[in-house]
């Protein structure tokens, strides 16, 4: 997923729409506009998705192989629901 952004007219700087979307909705975006309070200047813009952009995440090999070994090695996992029962019985 990645945020929606666009370019502060005041600033010239991007800033985030504090929308997250995947590329495949953000392509199907309706050209209407849209407003938004800009965390950099303070003002309220309105824009459209021809003037915005998806700014994906990317992860480096050395970020994507670690992710991948964490979640291979079991004594990283944690319990998905807990155990009632051992905290109930005397």
């Amino acid at each position: 997923m990645g945020a929606v952004m666009i370019r502060c007219p005041r600033t010239g700087r991007a800033v985030s729409t504090e929308i997250e979307t995947e590329a495949s909705v953000f392509s199907r975006l309706p050209l209407v506009a849209a407003r938004m309070h800009c965390a950099l200047c303070g003002e309220e813009h309105c824009w459209t998705a021809s003037e915005a952009w998806l700014d994906e995440p990317t992860l480096s090999p050395q970020q994507a192989g670690a992710g991948r070994k964490a979640a291979d090695d079991p004594e990283t996992w944690e319990p998905a629901v807990r155990n009632d029962r051992a905290h109930t019985e005397g």
